[in-house]
């Protein structure tokens, strides 16, 4: 039976085959080819007529079993978005996601790495697909999918399955999975400019994009088509934005006397050979804005040197080819690569010499020998001759500057067709991430920085003259810092049928395998690991592959008339310590009415260990934040100050897979043609959660900490042990609401408004057995923030050949991490962005629009956490570009 003369279920026009098998791992290449064949019940139609979208289909019959969001092109358009990651964040349900510019730290970790972050439940519990199937995990720590890898130029439409892991799309997609579908089966000829500016300067960007297909795949037997895309991107410094030029908010404290400085300056600080603090030469004004005085001492604000949002240049290249080798087997390759070329600004390499044997000695006979300098108390001291110690920071050298290369590539070649009755679809891929970082400015090896500034012809209280900087270049170091490589190679296979007929319809199935290989090498420099160049992040070396095997069927069983229940069980085996697991998954659709659906579902899934996480390598680095000691300066004197704590990170062979049970109950409801709404209820429960302890615990809970706390002898701390371990359990629930409205009026066009939004009900963490339940609802967490409510709001307008559109992504207020001067937790306002669009058509075989984002120039709100690099705000959610205009041009030729 060929593949034209057979007769199928008409496919819900908003959900294809392509991503219900990629949400079983064993998703087919050919989206032209491809059906859903257990959610429709209107006879039967050929497949070849299915679309992916079309309004004169009501909606209630598009939907399924499961709660799916499908974001057309023409939506993905209209929100301005000109990366995934822009256009992620504007989903409700992807709560603590990773921005790139959020990732900017000299703190270990996914450097450069942008995520999606389903539910809130981890970057590597959201399963990221391309055409429906994986890709190779980021190269630095090997967690999550890179979204800087997917350009939105060649993709179709994106669609997100809010609903929990399941044996039909890979049991480790705990939050839920989003699958990007390029467009098929193009012919035609498509190029695209765009540009953005900010209206106070920074973070511009430029783009074009060339689409290009050629051949018919029902006609010709053949289609071949690409896409390749280039974007430059202007760097943002904090200097551009106020609510970021500085980490020193003295009436806004979060209750540290220091507000998030440092004692690393410039002009450098004086200090005894013994290690007390004695001035600065520079005080009592000390050299603003970088260097300001607070309460007697000179301190660094090392924001005030950085970037908000790196400058990078991003290329991609998405390619597909299809040749029909007879009416029943069509052969298929897929080839997608990626290039981010970025460069990380951070503060100027900041040396603590006050003591030791890494001690910044000034010689007394130095020509910059300083005659005196003011104490704490203003007092101007004399100097007595005799040489001092020093904290630095390297001004004069510039600004730390981490140059990194992110390539990720994917080669798909496959079949799928129809044997003996069964549809089949099947392909080898092979998928790699390699990133490279490299030192480009203001890194220095320490002992040749010690000897340099013996001589004392480093200048360490002001410009330097041609000898210092000379000397200052000399200890530089310009070097590949990291490396790191990820590959995954698959092997999958799947058949599905409708194998039997019912009282109250056809009963169909679906059977696949899959057999994949992960590898993973991370690698930070000799010099690095070894400590010998200062301010450098340490990442533990990782080499590890592994072997995953897995095996699912899944059955579409009418029970009644309007009653399906889709049963599906998935088995993986991991080997070794992890071993294996089968998970199951149970949903029913229930249509009573045209007008009216209901839905339930329940499943079990498990998410191995990273290979990272496994790996016992142990690095010594520092948390990402500044804290305060609080124990050591109320026992010892010291630590009273915030500062970054010494670290040392290990990996666990012993870690246990994780555990989660997920529920899902909701309906659909179409009263009138103009009309729809839903709301879901979920609920996830994770046990032996896989973490390191977080940071923040310091400030939380020090007493906890400090069972893993080592101090010398003058009590400052030495040491705080990290070691991955199987954490207690996470409980998170919620509903998902959405609701769309349309409405056509004579002589004024069309309208059509949409809501998703999510309302969170449920955010707890345990983090060991009879341990204490934190409730972080409305919280920021240990980790990010758990708004109780994120929503998009959408208002489109057609009328003739233009268009309108007005959106807003809202997330609601929430308690602050840290209290206040007071002793209160404060609130975190509310953050609203407005942004607006309008487009023409009438030109022949062009498309006009332009746009402002960040209508109303909302700030970020602020927030005293510690956590990220970026004081007095919270850089994993808001976008700090502030007001942004675009326009796009887009010449089309069919």
């Amino acid at each position: 039976m060929s593949q034209k003369n057979r007769q199928f279920k008409p496919v819900p026009k908003k959900i294809t085959t392509a991503t219900w098998s990629a949400l079983s791992i064993m998703a087919a290449l050919s989206l032209a080819s491809q059906a859903v064949w257990a959610q429709a019940e209107n006879p039967a139609a050929s497949i070849q007529k299915v679309e992916i979208t079309g309004s004169s289909i009501k909606r209630i019959e598009a939907e399924t079993a499961l709660p799916i969001q499908i974001i057309s092109r023409k939506e993905i358009e209209r929100t301005g978005a000109t990366t995934s990651e822009q256009l992620l964040s504007t989903i409700a349900a992807n709560t603590g996601f990773t921005q790139e510019s959020a990732s900017l730290s000299d703190k270990p970790g996914s450097s450069g790495m942008s995520g999606a972050n389903l539910r809130g439940l981890g970057v590597s519990s959201t399963l990221v697909l391309l055409n429906g199937r994986r890709m190779a995990s980021f190269a630095f720590g090997g967690e999550g999918t890179d979204l800087n890898s997917i350009p939105l130029s060649a993709i179709d439409r994106v669609e997100v399955l809010t609903d929990g892991a399941s044996a039909v799309y890979g049991a480790d997609a705990v939050g839920g999975v989003i699958n990007f579908i390029t467009r098929k089966d193009y012919k035609g000829v498509e190029v695209s400019v765009s540009g953005m500016g900010t209206q106070e300067g920074g973070a511009s960007d430029k783009s074009i994009s060339l689409l290009g297909g050629i051949g018919n795949l029902s006609t010709d037997g053949y289609n071949i088509f690409a896409s390749a895309s280039y974007k430059k991107n202007a760097q943002l410094r904090t200097a551009q934005r106020d609510f970021a030029v500085s980490a020193w908010r003295p009436l806004e404290a979060r209750g540290y006397p220091d507000n998030f400085t440092s004692a690393n300056t410039f002009p450098a600080a004086v200090y005894s050979l013994k290690g007390t603090l004695l001035g600065n030469p520079s005080a009592p004004n000390c050299a603003p804005p970088s260097s300001i005085n607070i309460n007697g001492e000179c301190r660094f604000d090392y924001q005030a040197a950085a970037d908000l949002y790196p400058e990078s240049e991003k290329t991609n290249i998405i390619s597909r080819a299809s040749l029909a080798i007879n009416a029943d087997h069509t052969l298929v390759a897929e080839y997608t690569f990626s290039r981010n070329d970025a460069q990380y600004r951070l503060s100027p390499t900041g040396i603590n010499g006050r003591k030791g044997s890494t001690a910044l000695t000034y010689p007394s006979d130095g020509p910059f020998y300083p005659a005196s300098y003011v104490n704490t108390a203003g007092v101007t001291v004399a100097t007595d001759g005799k040489p001092f110690n020093t904290r630095l920071r390297l001004v004069p050298g510039g600004a730390r500057t981490n140059g990194q290369v992110s390539d990720q590539q994917r080669l798909l070649l496959g079949s799928e067709g129809v044997v003996a009755g069964w549809d089949y679809n099947t392909a080898y891929a092979h998928s790699e991430s390699q990133n490279t970082q490299t030192l480009s400015n203001g890194y220095y090896d320490k002992a040749l920085l010690l000897a340099a500034y013996k001589t004392g012809k480093i200048n360490p209280f002001g410009a330097q003259n041609a000898e210092g900087m000379a000397l200052l270049d000399s200890a530089e170091r310009n070097i590949d810092g990291r490396k790191g490589k990820s590959t995954t190679d698959t092997i999958d296979g799947r058949i599905t049928r409708e194998i039997a007929q019912l009282p109250a319809g056809g009963l169909g199935m679906a059977a696949g395998f899959e057999l994949r290989r992960e590898a993973l090498e991370d690698n930070s420099s000799d010099e690095i690991l070894a400590g010998t160049i200062y301010s450098t992040s340490k990442s533990r070396r990782v080499s590890e592959s592994r072997d995953v095997k897995a095996l699912f069927a899944e059955f579409d069983i009418p029970l009644i008339k309007n009653l399906n229940a889709q049963v599906a069980v998935r088995y993986d085996s991991y080997g070794g310590t992890i071993g294996s697991s089968t998970n199951p998954k149970v949903a029913l659709r229930y249509q009573p009415t045209k007008q009216l659906l209901l839905r339930a579902s329940y499943g079990t899934g498990f998410r191995a260990p990273t290979m990272k996480d496994l790996d016992p390598s142990a690095v010594a680095t520092s948390t990402g934040g500044l804290y305060i000691d609080t124990i050591g300066c109320a026992t010892y004197g010291e630590g009273c100050f915030s500062d970054q704590i010494p670290t040392t990170e290990a990996g666990n062979p012993n870690l246990k897979p994780e555990k989660s049970k997920q529920f899902s109950l909701g309906f659909m409801w179409e009263p009138i043609e103009s009309f729809s709404g839903g709301m879901d209820f979920w609920s996830v429960k994770k046990t032996d959660v896989i973490k390191f302890a977080p940071e923040t615990l310091i400030d939380t809970d020090p007493n906890y900490v400090e069972k893993s706390i080592t101090r010398d002898s003058f009590g400052a701390i030495s040491n705080w042990a990290l070691t991955a371990q199987n954490q207690g359990s996470e409980s998170k629930s919620g509903l998902d609401i959405n609701m769309s409205y349309r409405l056509k009026i004579a002589d004024l066009g069309k309208f059509t408004t949409r809501l998703t939004g999510t309302l969170m009900t449920e955010s707890e963490q345990q983090f060991a057995a009879n341990s204490k339940v934190i409730n972080n609802l409305g919280k920021w967490g240990f980790e990010y923030v758990t708004p109780k409510w994120r929503h998009r709001l959408s208002l489109d307008w057609d009328i003739g050949n233009w268009s309108a559109t007005l959106g807003n992504t809202f997330q609601s207020s929430y308690e602050d991490q840290q209290l206040d001067p007071k002793g209160n937790r404060p609130t975190v306002d509310a953050y609203s962005l407005w942004d607006m669009q309008a487009g023409y058509y009438g030109f022949k075989n062009i498309k006009l629009s332009a746009g402002v984002q960040n209508l109303l120039n909302t700030k970020p709100p602020f927030s005293n956490q510690t956590l990220t690099y970026f004081a007095g705000y919270d850089s994993t959610y808001v976008d700090p570009r502030g007001r942004a205009f675009y326009a796009r041009m887009t010449y089309v030729l069919k």
